[in-house]
């Protein structure tokens, strides 16, 4: 038998070599053994791939002039997702899927600056830029970019010392402000620094958190590359949840695969600028103004708020924020109510699989912003909410701008209605599992509208809804969303909480997967529950 020792080894070499089957296969392994724990298993597989997620910027220019947007940390993302979700596993054998799904992705999602110009194997070079169509091997027969690589992947970005010196407050100033303006190592060298100080944990979470908030495109609307979606801050995120898992002083992989790259090109505050300019005009007693207040929105502010959302632009976005703060409502009231608006979007409007992508990082950075707002304290929170529905409201009306024609026709939700009273309630859980699988989304939203109104419940759904999203592969996005759905749901405080749950159902079985099969479920099936259903 193999030693635990060198099967960690193995299991480096199999992700630096881009081989995701056999490295997805010595993780379960090395999981199922028992020999060692999965959070040593998990460090390994960050550690291995931490040099080689960085790129030189998330802007590359291609040879016809467009800018083509790269986004690498797709990897860590996955693994904050699975950690997230563990807990959230009714028993724990289904708590290591999450897990094998975010292994699966990992050697995929290397040197992607490489991938998109066809030198290096992963999802981007086989399924995103078609290389092997590009840049043939000498069998035509065999996709050389499904892996193994040929060369080593690329460091883009050296690991640095740590920069101690200074009075905390004066570091964390320094920090932010590298980071603005793109001082790539001073940023990574203040964080390592600032980390070391057990007492100055708190403040650097939030600093790291505003940083990542605070880097948003004004509009995706006619910008190519030229956005990153929320993702700075969905790094942020990431890395304080994993760091937390790990413990700090076991998190080193995980700093150097999110920092150096929060300072990275474009970094676009324009957004933020304006929303600073408008709260100091409009909302002069921001600083008075509490996270939550007594009175939550009204049935009526919901809707208001909801339509302009759906059909408004930016003017209309900022005067229904205005209004509310006005009216005395508090910082995440109606970030709640935000984020139960965006609800509509989906359960109501948006049907094409393609369009679901922006929407959806829309609400991912939602869940950080008011994760910002609820754990930590800054003076910047009351401008959380119309960054939050600004981005909601663009990706909305970006989307309108794509044809909607492919998808006339298609069956409602409502048509399936009765079917779904007609499945008993002790059933139902299963059939949801089995429609989502399926990509039916009338019927699994029939099903879960149905499930809301016959029972207070919610605890069963959650996990349904938690398993199902760990069966789809090679997308970390649906596990990461899937967090941000239950989060919020479990946080909401208006009456409309349960459309959370309804949209979310919806976008697990009409948003495109980036993977038909499920190869990782499998496999997980194959070492941890053989009963578990396989296709």
């Amino acid at each position: 038998m193999v030693s635990a020792t060198l099967s960690l080894d193995q299991l480096t070499e199999e992700i630096t070599h881009a081989q995701y089957r056999e490295a997805a296969d010595s993780f379960c392994r090395l999981v199922a053994a028992g020999d060692r724990p999965l959070n040593e298993v998990v460090h390994t597989a960050i550690a291995a791939a931490a040099p080689f997620v960085q790129v030189p910027s998330h802007l590359m220019q291609q040879p016809g002039g467009d800018l083509r947007g790269v986004n690498y940390d797709h990897t860590i993302l996955g693994w904050r997702g699975a950690l997230a979700l563990i807990p959230r596993m009714n028993d724990t054998r289904r708590a290591v899927l999450p897990t094998v799904q975010a292994m699966w992705y990992v050697p995929q999602g290397l040197n992607i600056w490489e991938q998109i110009i066809c030198e290096f194997p992963g999802h981007y070079a086989r399924d995103a830029e078609k290389c092997n169509t590009k840049s043939p091997g000498p069998d035509p027969e065999v996709n050389r970019f499904d892996g193994p690589a040929w060369q080593p992947p690329r460091i883009h970005f050296e690991d640095h010392d740590a920069i101690r010196g200074g009075s905390v407050a004066e570091r964390l100033d320094r920090f932010n402000l590298a980071i603005a303006e793109g001082n790539r190592e001073e940023s990574y060298g203040l964080f390592l620094g600032l980390a070391e100080d057990v007492e100055s944990r708190s403040a650097l979470k939030e600093r790291l958190l505003f940083a990542g908030i605070t880097d948003l495109q004004d509009t995706l609307i006619n910008r190519g590359g030229y956005q990153n979606i929320g993702h700075k801050a969905l790094r942020a995120r990431a890395l304080i949840d994993i760091a937390d898992f790990f413990g700090w002083e076991n998190a080193r992989e995980v700093m150097y695969t999110v920092v150096p790259d929060l300072g990275c090109s474009p970094r676009l505050y324009g957004l933020w600028t304006e929303i600073s300019n408008l709260v100091k005009m409009e909302v002069p007693n921001a600083s008075r103004i509490p996270k939550r207040s007594d009175r939550p929105l009204t049935e009526r502010e919901l809707d208001s708020l909801a339509d302009a959302l759906l059909w408004g632009g930016p003017y209309e976005v900022n005067d229904i924020v205005i209004a509310l703060y006005r009216s005395g409502h508090g910082i995440l009231d109606i970030s709640d109510g935000v984020a139960v608006g965006y609800q509509r979007y989906l359960m109501d409007v948006l049907e094409h699989p393609n369009l679901f992508n922006h929407p959806m990082h829309s609400f991912d950075y939602l869940n950080v912003v008011n994760t910002w707002i609820r754990n930590y304290d800054s003076p910047h929170q009351v401008k959380g909410p119309f960054m939050v529905a600004r981005f909601v409201n663009d990706a909305i009306r970006s989307n309108a701008m794509s044809p909607r024609d492919v998808v006339q026709g298609l069956p409602s939700r409502f048509e399936f209605r009765a079917w779904a009273d007609s499945v008993s309630l002790d059933r139902l859980c299963g059939e949801l599992l089995e429609q989502i699988l399926a990509q039916d989304a009338p019927r699994a939203c029939a099903l879960v509208d149905s499930y809301l109104e016959r029972t207070s419940e919610r605890q069963e759904l959650l996990e349904t809804i938690t398993y199902a999203a760990c069966h789809f592969q090679n997308d970390p996005h649906v596990m990461r969303n899937c967090c941000s759905s239950v989060e919020e749901f479990t946080y909401n405080q208006t009456p409309r909480r349960d459309d959370i749950l309804r949209g979310f159902v919806k976008h697990q079985a009409r948003y495109v997967k980036r993977a038909s099969n499920h190869d990782a479920f499998n496999l997980y099936a194959q070492y941890f529950d053989d009963s578990a259903i396989r296709r």
